[in-house]
């Protein structure tokens, strides 16, 4: 850069140090806030700083107060505790009973049912088992396919990437949270082992539970599954490990294909329910590892260096790499000069609809089978309370939206603010009053299944939300008194940034976040911030030239 002696601004040279000072103060905040991320142990802010888990499910010590930590090397210190609230401990043994036996009916107890089938493969704990059926027939058959070839490197090392040594997952998102120090904290016992210690039969509670068990079962590809009762006998039932596994990469993978958000997150919530099926937890196990898998996510989406580095590009591959798919294998209709969006392939082919992700099985807690959205939408909200009765003192109270949850719809609706996706999530949840309510910073009454399918009307100056109306087949922001927001056709397409697919799709446009909230956002920061302090040495070796 050639710089101008002559300039105006030279000949008041302490004026323009002090700016130049300034602007460098300002530039370190800026590179400080913006780096910050970054710099735990070359890794992400979020490795290091994951949510406090038994701070979150603390409420569960309302109903259940164990004696102690449960010390590993030491069995005997296994399943010791109170009973806090036998009423409530009494419906989590009624509910837990009643889908159990659901899923055995008809069984000979030899041969698994085909649920207890489902409830088996799950519990392989293999996010590429679980979530191709949240997409339907094809678009699943999609998916399952770019994990086998290689053509989605980017979602596999966030949700399904298992350790080829160990076969174990290690993938960034799914694999991100241990419950291992929940577990051992609140040390409470299976459903099927002796409870007499926990308290039970001294609270008029039975001892332990007549749970139909599921045999070993292999399937036609000669994999075998096994429900593993013997090596849980001293394993702490909560939270449910593999169900803060399987929401947090349904959460994750309905972040990466947005058209089909309330269909993924109710199949997750499927996988968790089949941890009761197979008798190996509670409700409210399965309610405290939903809210760990939702933290997980708010976590990690939180962190902006991980998503800039690791969220957006997967996102970006898996909406290309289905856009691609449905052009190339003639699922889509090509408009004038315009080509259908990865969302006309999923309505087109039925995913959102009776011809995606469906459900037969029914218990005591989830009463309707699910064909299409919104029987999923009810399979999915049941699953939230799982008929517990709501603490009269605590029900009705305003809604609460956890700090950062609102980036678990940043690609649903990418042009709305932090607030208006709070605003969302607000006006989608259940009520308050539910077992584990009060700790759990609201995530216990998030429903991303109603939040994912809305319909957000803005006012007409886009100031503010002025509607939600959950159950949508396509998620929209549409403006009050335009046609759309009138009740006319929703505009997705054009509102949510969404990737269009065309014959030969380039990797797909990324969700239009606003800068702030963006790795991109960081970098850009970081630029500014360098570009500040050199113009601050420019002008410093100015003044010191002139004096010269």
């Amino acid at each position: 850069m050639k710089y101008n002696n002559h300039q105006p601004g030279l000949r008041r040279p302490r004026r323009l140090l002090r700016m130049s000072a300034a602007f460098g103060a300002a530039a370190a905040i800026l590179l400080t806030g913006a780096t910050a991320q970054a710099a735990v142990s070359g890794g992400y802010y979020s490795d290091t700083h994951q949510p406090d888990l038994v701070a979150l499910l603390d409420g569960f010590t309302r109903f259940y107060r164990p004696g102690a930590t449960y010390d590993l090397k030491n069995p005997s210190t296994f399943g010791r505790g109170t009973v806090a609230n036998a009423d409530v401990l009494r419906h989590n043994d009624e509910s837990t009973l009643a889908i159990n036996q659901a899923g055995a009916a008809g069984g000979d107890g030899r041969t698994p049912t085909a649920q207890q089938k489902r409830a088996l493969v799950d519990s392989d704990y293999k996010m590429s088992e679980t979530l191709p059926d949240a997409l339907g027939p094809v678009l699943g058959g999609y998916f399952s396919q770019g994990l086998r070839n290689g053509s989605l490197p980017k979602t596999a090392e966030l949700l399904t990437r298992t350790d080829p040594g160990t076969g174990w997952g290690d993938s960034l998102l799914a694999d991100y949270l241990s419950t291992t120090t929940a577990k051992i904290t609140f040390n409470h016992p299976r459903p099927y082992v002796d409870r007499t210690d926990a308290g039970y039969p001294a609270a008029g509670l039975s001892t332990t539970l007549p749970i139909a068990k599921a045999p070993v079962w292999t399937d036609d590809n000669a994999i075998t599954h096994n429900p593993s009762y013997d090596a849980m006998l001293t394993s702490g039932s909560f939270p449910s490990g593999h169900t803060t596994y399987a929401y947090s990469g349904a959460v994750g993978l309905a972040t990466l294909l947005p058209q089909l958000g309330t269909e993924i997150v109710t199949r997750g919530s499927e996988a968790g329910n089949n941890r009761i099926v197979l008798g190996v937890h509670y409700s409210l196990d399965i309610m405290g590892g939903r809210i760990d898998g939702e933290a997980a996510d708010t976590a990690r989406w939180s962190d902006a260096a991980f998503r800039s580095d690791k969220l957006m590009p997967a996102y970006d591959e898996l909406q290309a790499y289905m856009a691609r798919q449905c052009v190339d294998n003639g699922n889509t209709v090509k408009q004038d000069n315009d080509f259908d969006t990865v969302q006309s392939c999923v309505s087109r082919l039925g995913a959102n609809a009776d011809k995606g992700y469906t459900n037969s099985f029914t218990d005591a807690v989830s009463i309707r089978p699910v064909t299409d959205r919104q029987s999923a939408i009810a399979a999915y909200t049941a699953r939230l309370s799982y008929g517990f009765s709501q603490d009269s003192r605590q029900a009705g109270l305003a809604p609460v939206v956890p700090e950062g949850a609102q980036n678990l719809l940043l690609t649903a609706f990418p042009t709305l603010t932090d607030a208006e996706r709070t605003q969302v999530l607000a006006a989608s949840e259940i009520d308050s009053g539910y077992p584990l309510d009060d700790t759990s910073q609201g995530y216990q009454r998030l429903n991303l299944a109603k939040a994912y399918s809305a319909k957000v009307t803005l006012s007409s100056d886009a100031s503010r939300v002025v509607k939600v109306e959950p159950g949508q087949s396509e998620a929209s922001v549409v403006r009050e008194g335009s046609a759309n927001g009138a009740g006319g056709a929703n505009n997705t397409n054009n509102t949510n940034g969404e990737p269009s697919a065309s014959p030969a799709p380039a990797a797909a446009s990324a969700p239009r976040t606003p800068l702030a909230e963006t790795g991109s956002g960081a970098l850009m920061l970081l630029a500014v911030s360098v570009a500040l302090v050199g113009a601050g040495g420019i002008a410093l070796w100015a003044v010191r030239r002139r004096r010269s």
